[in-house]
């Protein structure tokens, strides 16, 4: 049987996306070593579902949609075992304190500013991976948008 190819042409290109996935995983995660976890854990399941991928559509849209559903996972297993009094801890709230501009969008922003503005995905193709309505995607980006530039807007006024 021929299937380890489509396995190990999944490994190589994993590798070559792994900055991206953790990009995208520090949007989600909020802090490194929970994105590095998380990215962890979303490439040992799509080695393991490799089978799954046929080949159609892009590869980086199956695995940014996996490492979303892996911190839904996740997400969803701290509430089951920590309870709701975690919850306000655990949904990513608490960002990490530097100057990145994506940290200081709020929480679900970043994730769509990334997935359009700095990965090009299009509209449709972005909320599909975060598995949500296109049209809440672009009201998303949008704010998102708005956020990053009154930010800089009030750098700029703090400057002068």
């Amino acid at each position: 049987m021929t299937q380890p190819s489509p396995s190990t042409d999944i490994r190589r290109d994993l590798v070559a996306l792994l900055p991206r996935l953790r990009r995208f995983a520090l949007t989600l995660a909020g802090t490194a070593g929970e994105a590095d976890d998380l990215v962890r854990e979303a490439a040992g399941r799509a080695i393991q579902k490799s089978h799954h991928w046929k080949g159609e559509g892009r590869l980086e849209s199956w695995l940014f949609s996996m490492i979303r559903s892996t911190f839904v996972d996740e997400a969803k297993k701290r509430r089951r075992t920590e309870g709701n009094v975690a919850d306000a801890s655990t949904a990513g709230s608490s960002r990490p304190s530097k100057k990145d501009a994506l940290a200081c969008l709020p929480d679900g922003l970043a994730s769509v500013f990334l997935l359009a503005d700095v990965e090009g995905f299009a509209h449709a193709e972005a909320a599909a991976i975060l598995g949500i309505q296109p049209d809440l995607f672009a009201v998303r980006l949008c704010t998102a948008r708005l956020s990053l530039a009154a930010a800089a807007a009030e750098t700029s006024e703090r400057r002068a």
